[in-house]
């Protein structure tokens, strides 16, 4: 069985470990948002986001993992594409909020 671990935005510095050892972490995120929020984070530990470098949206199996939405580039430097890392992102599945009653209550 595959496990992975889902980083969540209260865990910054545990995934900036994990992308300096060469690993590609993955993380939860409620919307673009959440996304930005993680990015401006994360530049406060000297990691940018890599913004000539668009957002794989095939980088995984969407069938088989239909939350992730895409993965991102970043640089330890602005405006480079050197020593890039990865973060797998996935978004919390939509919930549709009204819902038809089923016997017309």
């Amino acid at each position: 069985m595959f496990y992975q671990i889902r980083y969540q935005t209260g865990e910054i510095e545990d995934m900036v470990a994990e992308m300096r050892k060469g690993s590609i972490p993955c993380m939860d995120v409620d919307d673009m948002d959440e996304f930005n929020w993680v990015v401006n984070k994360l530049e406060e530990y000297n990691i940018y986001l890599a913004k000539n470098i668009p957002l794989d949206r095939n980088a995984r199996d969407r069938v088989n993992e239909p939350e992730f939405e895409f993965r991102a580039a970043f640089s330890s430097g602005k405006d480079s594409e050197n020593n890039l890392m990865y973060i797998d992102f996935y978004f919390e599945p939509y919930v549709e909020e009204d819902y038809d009653p089923i016997f017309g209550d």
